[in-house]
């Protein structure tokens, strides 16, 4: 006597893919996932780009105030930018434009040197420019205003004061960058130009 096995029946095959069920949990846990991204980028990148931003606008303040002191400090500085001594150019008087916008700094000069030597400072396309002759130099730039007028030594308003006021406003990024970040800064500085002491007698 035979006996025949039969074969078993095995389970029914099922087709791959993903059920309503998977696809909502799938679809919940991305949008998790996409939350604490955001928040993460809400935490370390905003704050870096505000570092970075104040860092920019602290170092174009110090540059320009800088630039200015050296000019202001009673003796024309050269062109390699170092101070000049007694015998050079000696600080005449400083001449705000009636907008403000343009302060001219006037040197008196000492033979064979030219009689007189004239400095400006402007704002050219959100830069501030220092002009010595036929040389522009570009002292600071995200300057988005510039003002120079006379006032007293407080800094009052004052149109025959002995002192004059410097009001610089920078912004970064400044409206002429290809990088328009969110948040942007701006900050105004303030200088009072003391005239300096004359020369003394030779």
């Amino acid at each position: 006597m035979y006996l025949r096995s039969q074969p078993s029946r095995g389970p029914t095959p099922r087709c791959c893919g993903f059920t309503i069920t998977e696809m909502v949990i799938g679809t919940f846990l991305m949008a998790l996932l996409a939350v604490l991204l955001a928040a993460a980028v809400a935490t370390f990148a905003r704050p870096a780009a505000e570092v970075d931003g104040r860092t920019r606008l602290a170092l174009e303040a110090s540059v320009a105030a800088e630039a200015l002191a050296r000019d202001l400090g009673g003796y024309l500085a050269d062109n390699s930018g170092v101070p000049g001594t007694l015998m050079q150019y000696q600080f005449s008087n400083w001449i705000p434009s009636s907008d403000g916008t343009t302060l001219v700094l006037n040197y008196q000069g000492t033979p064979p040197a030219p009689v007189s030597v004239s400095v400006t400072y402007q704002q050219q396309n959100y830069q501030l420019v220092r002009i010595l002759g036929n040389s522009v130099q570009t002292v600071a730039v995200h300057v988005t205003s510039f003002n120079a007028s006379l006032c007293n030594p407080d800094g009052s308003p004052n149109p025959v004061g002995t002192c004059v006021r410097i009001e610089i406003t920078l912004t970064y990024p400044d409206p002429s960058s290809p990088r328009q970040s969110n948040p942007s800064f701006s900050g105004t500085y303030v200088l009072i130009g003391v005239q300096p002491p004359s020369l003394p007698p030779q």
